[in-house]
């Protein structure tokens, strides 16, 4: 692509049951694409679609700023730096030790250690309705 990530990935996501497929339909969505592959359903997904989730289970897409095109890095300024490798190694568990971090504030903010993540130029990562909850 014209992006310079590379080629299309195959994503699958667990969301059927937490939002309508129209939802999904032609629509920027932040995907976490360091991870390892991983099969669900028979196919492999190359990458994970990014929630807002609030207590009991609601979940809602994480927003690109507007103007932002497939394959733009997300980043956190007070984090600086490069990816160390192509994907997160599954037996040091850094996602796990992440996760945790990655929130939606009161304005509904997406921030990592209550620092905001963004498009670098392009504004800041969002949710619409969600707020004070886990990303993941």
């Amino acid at each position: 692509n014209e992006s310079g990530f590379g080629d299309a990935r195959t994503v699958c996501s667990g969301l059927v049951a937490a939002m309508e497929e129209s939802e999904l339909r032609n629509r920027m969505v932040l995907v976490m694409c360091n991870l390892k592959p991983a099969k669900m359903r028979g196919v492999t997904s190359q990458a994970m679609v990014m929630c807002a989730v609030e207590a009991g289970g609601k979940a809602e897409l994480v927003d690109p700023p507007p103007g932002a095109k497939v394959g733009d890095r997300v980043v956190c300024k007070e984090y600086p730096g490069e990816p160390e490798q192509p994907f997160m190694h599954p037996k040091k568990k850094i996602w796990e030790s992440v996760k945790g971090d990655l929130k939606v504030d009161s304005n509904g903010v997406v921030r990592y250690k209550d620092a905001p993540l963004e498009v670098e130029g392009k504004g800041l990562l969002t949710a619409k309705l969600s707020r004070n909850c886990q990303v993941s």
